[in-house]
């Protein structure tokens, strides 16, 4: 008996989701730890700080079936409703109940500078602000 590994849907990489209605929005990234003990474990984070590249920080794992576990310590209603929405959209796209307010974008990088864009300005754009005020 051969057992067939189903393909993840909810694949690495950062994303923005903006919220069309209030236009606020959340840069999430998931990827796959490489080492210690969350070595080969696929993690969501939210992007904390100004710097794009590392300012991350973990709340969940996304596991096998597609699924994303808030951690236990990180459960909270934002937290909660950010793994609803992520898991919704990457598995039923267009038509997951949460698109009709909601946009998800995958991050792009910037033309100059090559760091991570996260704004939905300038993921539309394909530039930083502050690469475009030097321009």
């Amino acid at each position: 008996m051969t057992t067939t590994k189903t393909i993840s849907k909810i694949n690495n990489g950062t994303f923005t989701l903006i919220n069309k209605e209030t236009k606020t929005y959340v840069t999430l990234k998931i990827h796959t730890a490489q080492r210690g003990k969350l070595k080969d474990k696929r993690i969501v984070s939210r992007l904390i700080g100004s710097d794009n590249e590392n300012s991350y920080k973990g709340f969940a794992f996304v596991n096998d079936d597609d699924n994303i576990i808030v951690w236990k310590n990180s459960r909270n209603h934002k937290n909660v409703r950010t793994a609803q929405i992520l898991r919704s959209m990457a598995i039923e796209g267009n038509a997951s109940p949460y698109a009709k307010n909601v946009e998800m974008k995958l991050s792009k990088r910037c033309i100059r500078c090559n760091r991570t864009l996260t704004t939905p300005e300038s993921i539309e754009l394909g530039i930083g602000p502050y690469c475009l005020s030097r321009m």
